[in-house]
C-alpha cells in the first residue's frame, strides 16, 4: 500500500508546486468561487422573485427575458470566444483587437435593439409584455463591455471579472429586496437588471484602468475587423441556433399556452441551470491551458480533454441524479404550493445538465481547431429538432413535452459529430474517455 501511497503523494505534491498549475488553480476558483457566490445570491433572491410575482407575472418576466434573448446574436456576433483566442495569441495587439471588436459590438447592439423592438410591435400581445422587452433590450449595449471579460480571462485574471460581478449582484439583491417589499411591480424589476449590467460594466472599465490601461489606446483595425468576422461569423450563426433552441421553447409554451404554464417551466430550468456554470467556468478558466496543449502535442492535448470529459460527465450524473429523487421537497420547500406543477419538468429537464457539460468541453475543442463551421452545422440540426418536437409535445404533453424536446435536441447536436470525418474520432475519444481514463 505504502509503494501505492507515495508515489501518487509524490507526483500529487509535484504537480501542485507547479507555477503554471497554481497559476491556473487559482484563476479557476476565484472563477467557481465568485460564481458560486453570485449564483447563490441571484437563486435566493429568485425564489422571492418568483414567490413575490407568482406563476402567470414570473412567466410574463421570463418570457421578455426570452423573447430579448433570440436577438442576442446579433448584438454578440459570436465575436466572443474568438477575442479570447486571439489575445491569448498576441497579447501586444490587445489594444487593435478590443477596439476593433468594441466598435463593431456597439453597432451590432444598436441593431438589435431596433430589431427586438420592431418585432415585438408585432408580436407583443399587450402595451406591458412591449414596454418590459423594449426596456431589456437596452442590455445590449452595456453588454458590449464584456470584451473586458474576454481580456481579463486571456491573461488568467479572472478576480478583475470575478469582483465586479459580485459587487453588481450585491447591489441588485439589495435593490429587489426593496422593490418587493415596496411592491413596485415587475417594471421596475426590468429596471434594475439594466442597473445591475452598469454596474458591472463600470468596474469591469475601472479595473482595466487599474493595471494600467487605457480605453482611449483602442483603435479600430479594418483588416483585423475583418479577420474576426470572418472567423465568428459562423460562431454568431452558432449563438443564434443556440439562443433560439435555448428560449424557443419559453416563448412557444407562452403563446400555445400562456404566462402561468411559462413561470412553472421557467421554475424548472432555473433549477436545472444552476449546475451550467460549473462546467462553463472550468472551461473558460482553462481554455489557455487547452490552447498551449494543443501547439505542444496531439498526446497531450487529447489527454487534457479526455480527463475533462470524464469529470464533467459523471459530476453531471451525479447532480441530475441527485435532483431527481428531490424534485417534490425541492419544489415545494423553495418555490412554495403555486409551483408544484413544474416537479415532473425538473425532473426531465435536469438531465440536459450532463449533456451541456459536454457540450462546453468540445465546444472549445472544436474552436481550438477553428471548426467553427461544424459548431454551427450540429447547433442548426439541434434547432430543427427543437422546433419540430416543441411544435408537437407542447400540445400533446404541455409544459413536460417541451423538457423533452429540450433533451432530444440537446443531444442531437453531440451525436451528428460521430458521422463527420473530421470530429469522429475527438467523438470517439469523448465516449471513451466517459466509461475510462485514456
Amino acid at each position: 500500500m505504502n509503494n501505492f501511497i507515495r508515489p501518487g503523494l509524490g507526483r500529487a505534491n509535484n504537480i501542485w508546486g507547479h507555477a503554471g498549475f497554481q497559476k491556473y488553480f487559482k484563476n479557476t476558483g476565484w472563477m467557481f468561487l465568485g460564481r458560486i457566490f453570485a449564483m447563490t445570491i441571484g437563486f435566493l433572491i429568485s425564489i422571492y422573485i418568483a414567490r413575490y410575482l407568482g406563476p402567470s407575472n414570473y412567466g410574463l418576466f421570463n418570457y421578455t427575458i426570452s423573447f430579448v434573448a433570440l436577438f442576442g446574436f446579433i448584438a454578440n456576433l459570436g465575436l466572443g470566444s474568438i477575442l479570447n483566442r486571439e489575445l491569448i495569441k498576441d497579447h501586444n495587439k490587445k489594444d487593435e483587437l478590443l477596439g476593433t471588436t468594441f466598435y463593431i459590438k456597439i453597432v451590432a447592439a444598436i441593431l438589435a435593439i431596433i430589431a427586438v423592438i420592431s418585432v415585438s410591435f408585432f408580436t407583443a400581445s399587450d402595451k406591458l409584455t412591449l414596454i418590459l422587452i423594449a426596456l431589456f433590450s437596452f442590455n445590449f449595449i452595456p453588454s458590449t463591455f464584456d470584451i473586458l471579460g474576454s481580456y481579463f480571462n486571456s491573461q488568467v485574471l479572472a478576480k478583475k471579472v470575478v469582483i465586479p460581478n459580485v459587487i453588481a449582484v450585491i447591489i441588485s439583491a439589495g435593490l429587489k429586496l426593496l422593490l418587493i417589499h415596496f411592491d413596485k411591480g415587475i417594471f421596475w424589476l426590468t429596471i434594475i437588471y439594466l442597473v445591475e449590467s452598469l454596474i458591472v460594466i463600470s468596474l469591469l472599465i475601472f479595473n482595466y484602468k487599474k493595471i494600467g490601461n487605457q480605453l482611449s489606446k483602442w483603435k479600430f483595425d479594418f483588416k483585423i475587423a475583418k479577420s474576426l468576422l470572418k472567423d465568428s461569423w459562423p460562431l454568431m450563426l452558432m449563438t443564434a441556433t443556440i439562443g433560439i433552441y435555448m428560449k424557443i421553447d419559453q416563448v412557444m409554451i407562452k403563446n400555445i399556452l400562456g404566462n402561468e404554464q411559462v413561470g412553472l417551466y421557467a421554475v424548472a430550468v432555473k433549477l436545472s441551470e444552476a449546475w451550467y456554470f460549473i462546467p462553463g467556468v472550468i472551461t473558460a478558466s482553462l481554455f489557455p491551458a487547452i490552447i498551449n496543449a494543443h501547439k505542444k502535442s496531439a498526446e497531450d492535448f487529447d489527454g487534457k480533454m479526455s480527463k475533462l470529459y470524464f469529470f464533467m460527465f459523471w459530476g453531471s450524473f451525479l447532480f441530475a441524479l441527485f435532483v431527481t429523487f428531490l424534485a417534490s421537497p425541492i419544489i415545494s420547500i423553495l418555490f412554495g404550493q403555486e409551483y408544484l406543477g413544474a416537479i415532473v419538468v425538473l425532473q426531465i429537464y435536469v438531465w440536459s445538465a450532463i449533456i451541456i457539460s459536454m457540450k462546453r468541453v468540445i465546444g472549445r475543442y472544436l474552436l481550438t481547431k477553428n471548426f467553427t463551421k461544424i459548431m454551427f452545422y450540429s447547433n442548426l440540426i439541434g434547432l430543427i429538432f427543437n422546433l419540430i418536437l416543441n411544435i408537437i409535445l407542447i400540445k400533446h404533453y404541455g409544459i413536460a413535452g417541451a423538457a423533452v424536446a429540450t433533451i432530444v435536441s440537446y443531444s442531437s447536436t453531440l451525436f451528428v459529430l460521430f458521422f463527420i470525418n473530421k470530429t469522429r474520432s475527438h467523438a470517439i475519444l469523448m465516449l471513451k474517455s466517459i466509461l475510462k481514463f485514456k
